[in-house]
């Protein structure tokens, strides 16, 4: 693992280092590299930092974790922190993941909107998740609108309310 950059994403938890880090790896396919291998291998401390990282890499350069997409995906059931798999789920909406990775994504988005004590942030990611493989499987909108609409009674979170209205409607 990249020492000097393990150094640098334990410097502080601010979103000042997290954009330094972010501008830094850029487009280069080696410190992007680097930044996966740290999110997934890391500290959750330090994994959290890298994931939050490579979020802000995939919203300036959209797709650019194609080639890391296998490995996040199998990731997922293994971030014990709530914050990780929040991050995770965002990356995953921000790049146009390959339909054969549906099953795992859906499989885990449900369980994490299944599970009662989940925060309401990794839920609303894995809503939208779900939500964006709806026109493939048009089966799924059903089961979600019922998980959701079960949610909205039980956490009266306007904020995912309102996503809720724009991903399985009223």
């Amino acid at each position: 693992m990249n020492q000097q950059l393990i150094a640098q994403l334990e410097a502080e938890a601010s979103r000042a280092n997290t954009d330094f880090i972010a501008n830094w790896a850029g487009t280069n396919a080696e410190r992007i590299a680097d930044l996966v291998d740290i999110a997934l291998n890391a500290s959750v401390r330090t994994a959290a930092r890298a994931l939050w990282a490579l979020e802000k890499v995939a919203a300036a350069h959209h797709n650019i974790l194609l080639p890391h997409i296998p490995a996040l995906v199998a990731a997922l059931p293994r971030f014990t922190f709530s914050g990780m798999r929040r991050i995770a789920c965002k990356i995953l909406m921000l790049t146009d993941v390959p339909q054969k990775f549906d099953g795992p994504i859906v499989d885990f988005c449900f369980r994490m909107l299944e599970t009662s004590d989940e925060p309401i942030g990794v839920k609303a990611n894995c809503m939208s998740l779900i939500a964006s493989r709806i026109a493939d499987y048009p089966e799924l909108k059903s089961e979600l609108k019922a998980i959701v609409t079960d949610i909205i009674t039980t956490t009266q979170s306007r904020g995912f309310a309102s996503r809720a209205k724009k991903c399985v409607g009223g």
